[in-house]
């Protein structure tokens, strides 16, 4: 009988490297360097949580700082479509931006892991933070500042620059939806819940719209 090739000791098949599941990949990729930050995820922590050998994510991916950028690719490309279909509705401006601000707040009941990569990368100037500004953050600023003014065109707004009002949506609404643990503890379980999440994510876009919009005329 004829001796199998042996594979070098360490190294991955290469069936095993394509019947990996990229979604299940990437999904705790992301869910890593969100809950422990990009300096405290190894490729080999990685590997053990997947169950596979360490040298299959080189194979895949190659440097841990690719892998990174695959993840948040792949993430942000999952979740940025439930807002950013408000700016395409077949609406007056008033009634787009309001229904940004409502689905952004909704938004935040369920993408915790993407508020909490954004506060530990965006308090540091990092090839990161640079990455996460000019793929996902400007290019929805800018559709934010043209919605805006378009409707200060039809009716009076209050004076909110888009950098604070989009830090009044992500590191408001959402880390009070990201940090469940802390407002359970303050006394507020009940409404970050999966059963009011929902509902209190809308007062909150109410009270953010109201703020933001005064009184025509």
């Amino acid at each position: 009988m004829l001796d199998r090739p042996q594979r070098a000791r360490g190294r991955p098949a290469l069936n095993a490297v394509q019947a990996l599941d990229e979604d299940q990949l990437l999904g705790l990729a992301f869910a890593t360097f969100a809950e422990r930050g990009y300096e405290g995820t190894t490729l080999r922590d990685l590997s053990k949580r997947l169950g596979v050998s360490h040298n299959l994510l080189n194979v895949r991916f190659g440097r841990k700082e690719d892998l990174w950028v695959r993840a948040v690719d792949w993430r942000m490309a999952q979740a940025s479509p439930f807002v950013e279909a408000a700016f395409d509705e077949p609406a007056d401006a008033e009634v787009r931006l309001r229904h940004l601000i409502q689905r952004f707040c909704l938004w935040a009941t369920r993408n915790g892991d993407i508020v909490s990569l954004t506060n530990v990368e965006g308090c540091r100037s990092t090839w990161r933070l640079d990455h996460i500004v000019e793929h996902f953050v400007l290019p929805f600023q800018r559709r934010l500042d043209d919605l805006l003014d378009a409707v200060r065109r039809r009716r009076p707004v209050h004076d909110l620059s888009t950098p604070a009002l989009m830090a009044l949506l992500v590191q408001g609404v959402g880390f009070y939806f990201s940090a469940v643990p802390m407002q359970q503890r303050l006394g507020a379980g009940g409404e970050v819940d999966d059963a009011h999440a929902a509902a209190q994510a809308d007062r909150l876009a109410g009270f953010l719209l109201a703020a933001l919009l005064p009184p025509a005329g």
